[in-house]
């Protein structure tokens, strides 16, 4: 395989550029404007990294699969492998990863994981295709997405706090969230309050690590500056948990992170089969799931 590269794409107003290390969209922009955060890494060092084949953490960094214990890093390996370029046109390309021995080590499983990126006029559609090419054995597997937006969009003009998210529903008032206990799913609950389905962004709403909510009934929202009316909104669906998450006080991005997969429950027996949010794809199946994000601006 070739060292690790970067592919452009353009589409009228709207230009991505994305690696192949991780398959990760590292700039996204509407004229000329980036809304892609730009990995600074006394922050966060990454863009919109790719989730796989687990979201979140796992109890003590490990699980156990067919009487074996494996140990392995929040939110999988893919993020850090360089995937294979296998189509391209100006306005979109697919990557791949496979199962090798690296992964092996850590993952037990064959699978091949495909990336493709399109641009549409105002943004961008990705979509997830996970197969499971063995003849005989389930693949168990999370993924997820865990792209950074840029916010206050225009620093100069803007703040955070100027920015309200708007989940699309006037009715709901509030919504149920996980909470997490040294990154893991407690048995606790707490509520989001809302007013008219929006709420302010505030640093204080992440003191306790991120938002982590069922999609449904929401399965759109939209970070919009009450200020200049520039902002991005993104549709998922296809996904079962939505995280909300920024680093701390003073960070200037927001992530919107689409979940079929979510971190292990403090009370996991370590089994990976057992554990919540894995989704279990019969031998020669093909899971598929894409998420739509629009640029405002």
């Amino acid at each position: 395989m070739s060292s690790p590269s970067i592919h452009r794409l353009s589409l009228g107003q709207i230009e991505a550029q994305i690696a192949t290390m991780g398959a990760e969209c590292i700039s996204l922009k509407k004229n000329g404007l980036e809304f892609l955060w730009q990995a600074n890494p006394k922050v966060w060092g990454r863009h919109a990294p790719v989730l796989f084949p687990i979201v979140g953490k796992l109890k003590d960094n490990q699980y156990s699969h067919n009487g074996k214990t494996y140990t392995m890093g929040q939110h999988g390996f893919a993020r850090d492998r360089d995937f294979e370029l296998i189509e391209k046109t100006e306005q979109e390309l697919t990557m791949v990863l496979k199962a090798d021995e690296l992964s092996k080590k850590v993952y037990p499983f064959d699978f091949e994981l495909s990336i493709k990126y399109r641009l549409t006029d105002n943004g961008m559609h990705v979509t997830y295709n996970v197969r499971n090419p063995s003849e005989n054995e389930n693949l168990l597997f999370s993924i997820g997405a865990h792209p950074g937006f840029t916010c206050p969009l225009e620093a100069e003009k803007e703040s955070f706090s100027d920015y309200l998210i708007d989940f699309g529903q006037k009715e709901i008032n509030k919504l149920p969230l996980y909470t997490l206990d040294d990154g893991l799913i407690s048995a606790q609950r707490k509520t989001l309050a809302l007013v008219a389905g929006k709420i302010a962004l505030d640093y204080k709403l992440f003191e306790k690590d991120a938002l982590i909510l069922d999609v449904a009934p929401i399965t759109h929202v939209s970070v919009i500056s009450q200020k200049t009316g520039k902002g991005f909104a993104m549709e998922f669906s296809d996904f079962k948990w939505l995280g909300i998450w920024t680093k701390e006080k003073g960070a200037k991005f927001v992530c919107l992170e689409p979940w079929n997969g979510i971190a292990a429950t403090t009370d996991h027996d370590g089994s990976l089969e057992n554990k919540l949010g894995i989704e279990k794809l019969l031998p020669q199946g093909l899971h598929t799931a894409e998420f739509k994000v629009e640029l405002m601006g």
